[in-house]
């Protein structure tokens, strides 16, 4: 069977596609989000099996996407394997969801008949890489390996990653490596660029801490040029509030992409991905992490929106 790949392109969806790729060799790798899957997935025209890995479903493009891969689904097997909230009412045969997990664990769970015992350490570099190394079941994974030669391999995937963020070629290449099992600190370039992606956060650190702008509920930082969600961090941190926030300026579409993150009793998914619709725009993620899209003439308003919505959410 011919397959396809689509995932995400940061480390949790770059180890799950490696763990998708490992089960079917040679399979073609696109790296997509939430926004951009609904075109995207035409690539998947003519595949005998589309796997899907660590992409969130947007409130207000979900029936779209339900629509189009039910579409697909009757002419390609389809395996859409993913850890964020899903739609309230949302539901398809062709979806595996796991809130509980990360992208990563629940490829190898599921691929795990087609791949070596070892690929476990993959999947685990995923799980620590998107925050997700708590549960029991990675806590048992954990056993089989060195924890402290573990954690290094992870956070070197994970910051090695962000310099050439956008470099998708590159990513690939990590993929294919993955697949193989070759450690991160093995794959060239790639610690060279953790040291440096290291000493550039701290630089971001201090940065954001001299420009953040703090609203009631929400700080905030524009155009940063770096990682967005460790902007976003720094943002609620040296802001003192509930939620960070990061945004960048997207001149060839007239937009702003952002990152949240937040700490405490707070769901930012359905919260963020009705504002930023109401907007205009596309938002979604997990409770406490999410992002997404809005024109850029509706930013200051979004703002003023979400920061209020986040007081009503926590009584403020």
């Amino acid at each position: 069977m011919r397959t396809i790949i689509f995932t995400h392109a940061d480390s949790d969806g770059i180890c799950a596609g490696a763990l998708a790729l490992a089960a079917f060799p040679d399979s073609p790798i696109y790296f997509t989000n939430a926004v951009s899957i609904l075109a995207d997935i035409e690539n998947a025209v003519g595949f005998d099996r589309a796997v899907i890995c660590d992409i969130a479903v947007n409130i207000s493009t979900s029936a779209r996407l339900r629509e189009r891969i039910d579409r697909l689904s009757a002419e390609t097997k389809v395996i859409y394997l993913d850890h964020h909230p899903l739609p309230e009412g949302f539901s398809a045969g062709w979806m595996i969801s796991n809130t509980s997990s990360s992208a990563s664990e629940m490829a190898f769970r599921h691929f795990k008949d087609l791949l070596s015992p070892d690929m476990s350490r993959v999947a685990l570099y995923g799980a620590i890489g998107d925050y997700r190394d708590d549960s029991l079941s990675i806590y048992n994974m954990v056993q089989n390996w060195d924890k402290r030669s573990l954690y290094y391999q992870a956070g070197t995937l994970s910051q090695g990653i962000e310099i050439g963020r956008r470099d998708y070629d590159w990513k690939r290449y990590l993929v294919m490596e993955l697949a193989k099992n070759v450690q991160p600190s093995d794959i060239p370039d790639l610690a060279k660029n953790a040291i440096r992606a290291s000493q550039m956060e701290n630089e971001l650190r201090i940065h954001v801490a001299k420009e953040v702008i703090r609203m009631r509920n929400l700080s905030y930082v524009l155009d940063q040029n770096a990682c967005m969600s460790k902007a976003a961090i720094y943002a609620r941190v040296y802001g003192d509030t509930p939620v960070g926030m990061s945004a960048e300026y997207r001149d060839h579409r007239d937009v702003y992409d952002f990152s949240l993150r937040a700490i405490g009793r707070i769901n930012l998914n359905p919260l963020v991905s009705r504002i930023a619709a109401s907007h205009g725009g596309n938002a979604g993620g997990h409770p406490l992490a999410a992002g997404g899209r809005v024109p850029s003439g509706h930013l200051k308003e979004f703002l003023l929106d979400l920061d209020a919505a986040i007081g009503e959410e926590l009584g403020a």
